[in-house]
């Protein structure tokens, strides 16, 4: 709780109005899936992220007005040592894993780092408050 929630809280209390005084500005948030759907042994993990999820709704409507977007991201299982350690738990190997979501497989950190860099970029400039799932389609079932 104190790093994923209080620190995006803090995170978005200090940067948001250096970036409305300059009238623009784009945060992103790292959440979870976990943030949408339980999970047996994340009580507290879905918790934090949930919180993060409200928390960057609730700030993409307080500074809209002031060009500051805010938007979350909701990786699943992504390739990485949280994928090692849920692999280890389960008893499961990682392609075990990845065949678990429709998409057959874990994402990758290319996956999450292009969908940041849309959502950064002005492309994504009529964007602010969404969520940005990168589960395989997880979510979707």
């Amino acid at each position: 709780m104190s790093i994923n929630v209080t620190g995006v809280f803090l995170g978005m209390k200090h940067i948001m109005p250096l970036m409305a005084k300059l009238n623009k500005g784009s945060v992103i948030n790292a959440s979870s899936i976990a943030g949408w759907i339980g999970a047996p042994g994340h009580v507290l993990y879905g918790a934090s992220k949930g919180a993060v999820r409200t928390m960057t709704k609730d700030a993409a409507i307080e500074y809209a007005s002031k060009g500051v977007r805010a938007n979350s991201i909701h990786p699943g299982y992504i390739d990485t040592g949280m994928a090692d350690y849920a692999s280890e738990q389960s008893g499961s190997t990682k392609d075990e894993l990845g065949k678990e979501f429709p998409l057959g497989h874990l994402g990758s950190v290319n996956n999450v780092a292009n969908t940041v860099l849309f959502i950064a970029s002005d492309e994504s400039s009529y964007t602010t408050g969404a969520e940005f799932v990168i589960d395989g389609g997880a979510t979707a079932r």
